[in-house]
């Protein structure tokens, strides 16, 4: 019996924890206005949210994103978009240089926390754990959009989650209109409510 518990020890080592650490980098006023909205909904919903952090929101762009993929959507221009107007406050070593005013074309929302890690004085780290079955279903699609449009995006989910998530920011503090900030809202709490 003991050689039975050595040879299946060889299979079970490393499998605690099958997740995929996906980092999201922004400057820190992102996620304080990311912590105002939350606490914001929190405030002002009827329903029991105690709890509702950043990862959930990134998580929930995430999803949202992929809702979009697994539907087939082309978003090879959208993702270059999202870098060309948002990459550099990733990049940006300046955190009061706002982007650019304006939605990047495409942004859209269906109804379908831990602490960051400071990395200095004004960026801060945020780590999401995703499934491998959501990793490897974004490499695929990096994959895809690298051999349909032959210009390769070189881009991680790192990126992409941190793009996502500055771009729904930027859209907050420039004001949604009540419908869209309604339907939010919604999506939020219905997703809070499944869990």
């Amino acid at each position: 019996m003991l050689t039975l518990k050595s040879w299946t020890g060889l299979f079970q080592k490393g499998t605690t924890d099958i997740y995929h650490t996906v980092k999201v980098r922004a400057p820190r006023d992102y996620f304080d206005r990311a912590d105002a909205f939350l606490e914001d909904i929190v405030y002002t919903s009827q329903d029991e949210l105690s709890g509702i952090n950043k990862t959930f929101l990134v998580k929930l762009l995430f999803d949202n994103f992929m809702d979009h993929v697994r539907k087939g959507k082309d978003l090879y221009t959208y993702i270059l978009q999202l870098r060309t107007k948002y990459g550099s406050v990733i990049a940006n070593v300046n955190p009061n240089e706002r982007p650019p005013a304006g939605s990047v074309p495409g942004f859209q929302w269906g109804l379908s926390f831990q602490e960051g890690h400071s990395e200095g004085t004004s960026f801060l780290t945020l780590n999401v754990r995703l499934h491998p079955a959501e990793v490897n279903r974004m490499r695929v699609f990096f994959d895809d959009m690298n051999w349909k449009h032959h210009h390769p995006l070189n881009m991680e989910l790192n990126e992409l989650l941190s793009l996502l998530f500055i771009e729904f920011i930027t859209e907050l503090r420039n004001g949604l209109s009540e419908q869209t900030k309604e339907e939010i809202i919604a999506a939020i709490v219905h997703k809070w409510e499944e869990q």
